[in-house]
Formats: structure tokens, sequence, C-alpha cells
């Protein structure tokens, strides 16, 4: 009955209650600990507060207090407080040619670079250079028009070259010709040409056009011949020039009766079709299913609206009878019991039950909120649990198996009547206990690499991380970001080969090191790099390849390859290092040369 049971409160020897959704805070004494810090007179210091661990989370820093009694309020409150501390800004000499452009730098010590900021700037005639986003600088730039060769009758398009230093700030406004003609940037369709002109009398003003941003090109378009079998659905296609593709689109069709046919979503094409229905051979009493078979090409567009048999009558829904069943149960009395009710599988997808009839006539409906819940008595039980003076103990509340799906613990109460609720999401009610964690001694032969482990208790190492490691002399070693540099040294031994066969070179790694070292390239004779196929700059006549695990791979060796010397390149993955292998490796030819007269 444990589905059925939730606990509502907790009671204490001490006829405390302890209710759920209510916040309980538990006062525990503490003491924060200023260290003291030495620091080099006229320097900045920093003093840290110690706040025990337990009630770090819920203790935070108001304010510091000298020993004058003086009160320093952090930086957040009205009244928080700023040291102010002396610096100076300097500005470093820049020697730039004469007419380019130069930028000076206010070089703001580290000390005060979080809290200083440029205001303004100020010349040595005291001029006061204030930021502004409409301050610019005039610099004399040019733009250029290179020649373009074109056929003629063709179109051109012309470029104007702006200098670099300026092009982020400079457009196109309008194109001159040699005429004093003006080409000006328009929105409007068309080659249309607007004159204004107008008179004085000693002289007529110059001529101004507006030229339109789009030059009319002629072009034809064409429509292929389809063939097609009578009675089909055919596809005709406008072919428009590539030259003004981008431009040009198909607005309508005109049949050679001068019919004009537009574009719209609700132009359909009727095409004829015809649906079939086969027989199907079915035993007399038995359920039949037809099927109507639509041809493909228009099946995306026809659904069935109804069926008609050979008398003309329409069929929407067929009526076919059925009966449920509800079989015995055999149960012990006083038990629970589910009846279940048998729906013959041909109609098990449209049938569902409504609701449940006795042999005295009461019903039952589903999610009826009176009749739906079967009260059941039921009791819950807390085991004792033995434990050590001093340690944490668990205390379970045994529900019954057969309502364990509907009851919750609620709360706790002890035979003082004291309850202790359940905490809520928003509760952070944490129990401190003490551990300790230890670093056994580990034995390793100098100049290896050693490994140690940090022993957590058990009981709370689901709730530990290690954050850093501190040595007998103080040095921290923080997680991620800590590289302990080895000596190591890489070697390529010589390899023997028969004459024409492939050989490989490998790159001899120590094992203590080999997860953080990868192959970068080999080098031939001290000058040719070889590098790996995954890189971009790879630099391979066919003869060699780098493998993907660093081997280099030589194809048909001959006598010239038994005078070369080879290194591997490698790369440390965690520092960047990168060195030479120590020795180096050559190839010993072995076989004879045959010769034929």
């Amino acid at each position: 009955m444990a589905d059925f049971v939730s606990i509502v409160s907790w009671h204490t020897d001490q006829n405390e209650d302890f209710l759920p959704n209510t916040e309980y805070v538990v006062q525990q004494f503490y003491e924060s600990e200023v260290n003291n810090e030495y620091v080099i007179r006229g320097n900045a210091a920093v003093l840290k507060c110690s706040i025990p661990s337990f009630v770090a989370d819920f203790v935070q820093v108001v304010s510091w207090q000298d020993e004058s009694g003086e009160l320093y309020a952090t930086l957040d409150e009205p009244n928080g407080r700023s040291v102010n501390q002396f610096y100076e800004a300097e500005v470093v000499s820049e020697y730039v040619i004469k007419g380019n452009t130069a930028v000076l730098k206010c070089t703001i010590p580290s000390f005060v670079a979080d809290f200083v900021k440029v205001e303004a700037w100020l010349a040595s005639d005291s001029t006061e250079y204030l930021p502004s986003t409409s301050f610019v600088v005039n610099q004399h730039y040019g733009a250029d028009i290179l020649m373009e060769y074109v056929i003629k009758g063709n179109a051109a398009v012309l470029k104007c070259s702006i200098p670099s230093f300026v092009a982020d700030f400079v457009r196109v406004e309008s194109w001159i010709d040699e005429e004093g003609t003006e080409l000006r940037h328009s929105n409007n369709y068309g080659a249309i040409f607007l004159r204004k002109c107008c008179q004085s009398q000693k002289a007529l003003s110059p001529r101004r056009y507006f030229f339109v941003l789009v030059v009319n090109q002629f072009y034809e378009a064409e429509i292929m011949t389809e063939y097609v079998i009578k009675g089909n659905a055919a596809v005709l296609k406008c072919s428009i020039p590539s030259f003004v593709a981008d431009f040009v689109r198909v607005e309508s069709w005109i049949d050679e009766d001068g019919q004009v046919l537009t574009i719209s979503d609700k132009y359909v094409v009727s095409q004829f079709y015809i649906t079939e229905a086969e027989n199907e051979y079915v035993i007399k009493g038995n359920a039949a299913v037809l099927k109507c078979k639509i041809p493909s090409f228009v099946a995306d567009f026809v659904y069935i609206e109804a069926w008609v048999d050979e008398e003309g009558v329409e069929l929407w829904l067929v009526i076919q009878t059925y009966e449920s069943e509800a079989d015995n149960e055999y149960v012990i009395r006083g038990n629970s019991a589910v009846m279940k009710c048998e729906i013959p599988s041909y109609v098990a997808d449209f049938v569902y039950v409504d609701l449940w009839l006795d042999s005295e006539g009461r019903n039952y409906y589903p999610n009826n909120e009176e009749e739906i819940v079967v009260h059941q008595f039921y009791q819950t039980r807390v085991t004792d649990e033995f434990v050590l003076r001093g340690n944490a103990a668990t205390l379970k509340c045994s529900v019954p198996s057969f309502v364990a799906d509907f009851i919750s613990v609620e709360s706790w109460v002890d035979e003082e009547g004291a309850e202790i609720l359940k905490p809520q999401e928003n509760d952070s009610l944490v129990v401190q206990q003490f551990f300790e964690s230890q670093v056994y001694d580990e034995y390793v032969i100098k100049g290896n690499a050693a490994i140690f482990k940090c022993q957590t208790p058990s009981f709370v190492a689901d709730h530990l991380e290690i954050i850093d490691w501190l040595d007998t002399e103080g040095g921290f070693y923080t997680k991620n970001e800590t590289v302990v540099p080895q000596a190591y040294t890489v070697n390529v031994m010589d390899e023997a080969v028969l004459k024409g066969n492939s050989a490989i070179l490998k790159c001899h790694i120590p094992s203590f090191v080999a997860d953080f070292i990868a192959v970068a390239s080999w080098v031939e004779d001290e000058e040719r790099e070889i590098y790996p196929m995954s890189q971009n700059e790879i630099r391979t006549d066919g003869k060699y390849l780098v493998l993907p695990s660093g081997e280099l791979h030589i194809r048909e060796v001959g006598p010239e390859d038994g005078y070369k010397s080879y290194q591997c390149r490698t790369k440390h993955r965690l520092t960047g290092e990168t060195r030479l292998s120590a020795t180096k490796g050559r190839l010993v030819i072995t076989g004879k040369l045959k010769t034929f007269c």
C-alpha cells in the first residue's frame, strides 16, 4: 500500500513538528580569519578573508574593518571605497613617413589598466582631441579606371579602382565621360535619359544627364519542340540566353490561337485517369478488404471519397457486428483484482472501453475522481539501524509493494513528535561530515614518471573533486594547466631491405611519453622535409609516404637510397615542443643486381 500512503510531517521527541514546504536553517557557529600578507612598501596588497568551507556557500564579505574601527565597504555598496593609486601614462614616439597616417598609443600601467580609459588627447599646442564618431582625418587619394577591351556591340563593365587604405570609407557616386556627361545610379528599370538644361544671358549651363543602372540588351527566347505520346502530359521549356537568365523570368505563355496562359497556383491541368477495384476472394462470413487502385501520376492529388456497390448504394462506413467479453478472474478475498475487456482484433483499432457495468447495474466510468481510486489499508515500517556513535545514519521507510507506486515520503516524525520535512528543490540541506584525504608514498626509479593518487573516503567520494595539488615548497599544480617537462630521446634505427622492395622506417618514441608525442615530419639528408598526407604542404614524388602512425614508407628502394640518412621530427601535443631524433637511420640494401647481355 506504499503507493497510496505519503508522509505528511515528522514529529520529534521534543514535540516539534516539521512540515513540508517550509524552510529550516540550522544556525552553525563559524569564525572567519584574515591571514597576514607580506608586501614591499609602496606596492599594492590584497587581503583574503578565509571562510570555513561548510558555510562558504551561504556567507559573503559585506565590509572590512581595520584596527582603528574604520569600515571599508565593497565597491557594489553605495558607500563603497576605492583606493587611489598613483600611476603615470606614457605616449611612445612613433616614426612615420611624411604624408602617411600615424597611430599613437597611450601606455597605461597594467595594475590600473582595468579601471582607466583614455578620455581625450592633448597636443603640444594645447589642442584637445576628444573621441567622436564624426571625427575624420582627411587623407588624399586618387581613383583610377583601367582600360577595358571589348568587341563592338558587346556589353562592357568598367571598374573604379580605389586605394585600399580608404576603400572602407569611399563609394562610387557617379561616372563622368569625356564629354562631361554624368552617369548616376538609379533604381528605375529601362534605358531612359533625363536632361536638365537652363539658359542664361551669357552661356548655357553644363549639361547634366541621369542614366539608369540597367543596360537594355537584345535577346530572344526559344521553345524547343517536345515529342509526346497522345494523351500523355507534356512539359514545354522556355530557353533564355544565359547572359540575361539572372534578370529575366517567364511571365506567361501564348499558344498559336493567341490564348494567354498565366502562371497561377490555382491553375490545374485536368488529366484523364481510371481507378480500378480488383476482385478479392474471401470465405463466406469473414471480413474482406477491397482496395482502390489509383494511377501513380495522379495519386498525390486524388483520394477516396466513398465506395459505390453494383446497386448504386454509396458506402461511407461499414458497420460490423462484434462482441466483447470479460473473462472471470480468480483472486484471494481482500486482494486487488484487475478485469480485462477482450475486444475482437478486427475492430480493436476502432473500439475503446467507455464504461464498466456490474451485475447490480452500477456503472464505473473512467477518469471519475470519485470512483477511480480504491482505498486500501496499508502500514509503513521503519526498521532499526545500528550505527557507531558520531557516524551518519540512514533510515528507510518500508512501504508495501502493492501501494509503493502511489506513495511518497512527505516527512519524518521522531518519538518526541518533532516533524522532519522533506527538503524542497531550492533547499540545500547538506550534512557536513568530517573526512581526511591521504596521499601515499610512491617509489619510482630516478628519471621515470610518477603518478600520485589522492585517497578520498568512499562515503564522500561522490561529492568531492580534486582542485589542485600542493607540494612541500608551496608550489601549486592546477588540473589541466600544469605540464611537467620530462627528458626523452627519439631514435631512428637502420632498416635492412631487399633491392626493389618497399621499406618502412620507424620513429622509436619512449613509451612513457608516447601518448603525448606525434611525428610531425621526416627529414632526408638534413635538407628535405617529408610531411604527412594530412597536411596541406605535401612534398612527395610518389616515392615517400608518411603513414598515419608516423612511419615513413619508401617505395622501390634502389642502391642510391642506401646513401641517404633519415631523421624524424616529433611534436609534443601539450607543450608544442618539436625536436629531431637523436640518431639518423639508413637503409641497408641487400641483393645482387642482375645484368643481361
